[in-house]
């Protein structure tokens, strides 16, 4: 029910984001607000939320950023010049301190093998910019997606969200990685091996650890690194 509400929020947020583009190209209005179109088209389809950078330009063009959210209250940004500039403040503070991170309706598969799902951005997940620099992180690298299976409890459980460094596609001794082969996304531990070959490893040992040997490793494709995961307590 809550996924629901959400899903209707955002469908909301993106009629009014149609209604101001107000007949105007999805790339002339995207062009202006500094997105790329299929931005836009995911924000318009309900299929994302805009950012504060988007509302701050939303803003600068009279439009009511609490309206866009909201639907209540008027669409033009009224009231002292004073109150328009702490809103346009607070949104870039906003944007400052807060990282939107791309999640991908994607099953990585902690167990047996998982078909890839649609790999087009469905959702957006908020990261502290401070904590991205603390840990090395550049947001443009990163990425979302869910594991599926129980072969990486406890480190991974089922249906856990996990971050992904797609910047990091040189495996390391003891390292979690996204892999691709062919149609699948396995996420594993590495061990890597004398002849230059790796083992595949669970953390759940009632898995068996998988070799691959140097000549195989060129058929698989590293995504990138597991550098986060989300767990419910």
């Amino acid at each position: 029910m809550q996924q629901d509400t959400q899903n209707d929020a955002a469908l909301a947020i993106g009629q009014r984001l149609a209604e101001i583009r107000n007949g105007k190209s999805q790339g002339a209005f995207a062009e202006e607000l500094g997105i790329h179109k299929n931005s836009l088209g995911h924000y318009e389809r309900g299929n994302r939320v805009p950012d504060a950078a988007v509302l701050l330009k939303l803003v600068e063009m009279g439009v009511s950023a609490n309206w866009v959210l909201t639907g209540e209250g008027t669409k033009d940004a009224k009231g002292s010049r004073e109150a328009l500039t702490q809103d346009i403040e607070k949104l870039r503070k906003l944007d400052e301190e807060f990282a939107l991170i791309p999640g991908y309706n994607v099953q990585v598969a902690a167990g047996h093998g998982s078909l890839a799902g649609d790999e087009s951005p469905t959702r957006e997940l908020a990261f502290r910019r401070k904590w991205l620099r603390y840990r090395g992180l550049h947001e443009q690298d990163l990425a979302l997606v869910f594991a599926k299976g129980d072969s990486m409890e406890p480190t991974i459980s089922d249906n856990e969200t996990v971050m992904v460094d797609t910047s990091e596609r040189k495996l390391r001794d003891g390292h979690i990685y996204v892999i691709r082969n062919g149609d699948h996304l396995l996420v594993k531990r590495i061990q890597t091996l004398w002849n230059d070959g790796v083992q595949l490893l669970s953390d759940n040992k009632e898995y068996p650890p998988q070799e691959i040997s140097s000549t195989d490793l060129e058929s698989l494709e590293v995504i990138g690194r597991v550098v986060w995961v989300g767990k419910d307590l």
